[in-house]
């Protein structure tokens, strides 16, 4: 699979495009299997992130990184296909490289994540380009925290606001809203992204968990900086049990 001219035109001039339906059915029914799988068990290698729900004051999973890591090596392999490497080799223009992978779980209850760049989470000190492909495990609607893109292009490719700090404090729809649009997707459909396009999403205040993988990559010319960013991730911001969930407002972008 390769994409068309004019969705890589439509990368370059907006900052990310979507790819409807590039997972089927099959695939997708493992992928949520596998994820249900990780939630549950205890162990492993992955790192997990619990919080403390802003609505409920329950400790919920909110994410899990470093999952491959572990012995997952087949699922990586089914998600970071020989199809998805080459949409990213275009993107890209040279071979990818992963950087960072994680799953996020926007289960009922679980906080917004303010309008951002990726960028501004101290990836700096990596590389100065990534790009983020990230799979719609579940339905992605406005009740359970569908993901909002900046849809116009009109953003600096370089960080608009200092590290660490989000671009608004607001939940969607931002502003202008003539700009921005609520990204509605199924399970199995893409979105490629690049490091800089503003996006966020609101809480989920729905009753369906809206759960999303995003696989980060850099370009091979840049190196394999992945063992690094976790190591330094472990330091700044270590996994933690359910029993010791953090408050939302300890997580910064």
């Amino acid at each position: 699979m390769r994409l068309s001219e004019s969705q890589v035109s439509e990368f370059q001039q907006n900052g990310f495009v979507v790819v409807k339906g590039f997972f089927g059915a099959g695939d997708m029914t493992l992928i949520s299997d596998w994820l249900d799988g990780l939630a549950a068990k205890d162990g492993g290698g992955e790192s997990k992130f619990f919080e403390t729900s802003e609505t409920t004051g329950e400790s919920i999973l909110v994410r899990i990184e470093d999952i491959f890591g572990g012995n997952n090596a087949d699922f990586a392999e089914r998600v970071i296909s020989s199809d998805a490497r080459t949409c990213l080799d275009q993107l890209l223009g040279e071979a990818p490289v992963l950087f960072k992978e994680k799953i996020n779980f926007k289960l009922p209850g679980c906080r917004a994540d303010k309008l951002h760049q990726d960028q501004a989470a101290g990836w700096n000190r990596y590389t100065d380009f990534f790009i983020t492909m990230a799979i719609a495990v579940d339905e992605n609607r406005l009740d359970n925290a569908a993901l909002s893109f900046m849809t116009s292009g009109n953003y600096e490719r370089s960080l608009m606001c200092p590290e660490w700090e989000p671009l608004s404090e607001n939940d969607p729809p931002y502003e202008p809203n003539d700009e921005y649009a609520l990204l509605e997707a199924d399970p199995g459909d893409v979105i490629f992204f690049d490091c800089y396009v503003p996006h966020g999403s609101p809480p989920n205040t729905g009753n369906r968990s809206r759960r999303n993988i995003f696989l980060t990559f850099n370009r091979a010319s840049d190196g394999d900086m992945r063992a690094q960013y976790y190591a330094d991730k472990a330091k700044s911001y270590p996994a933690n049990a359910a029993a010791e969930a953090r408050t939302p407002d300890t997580f910064l972008v």
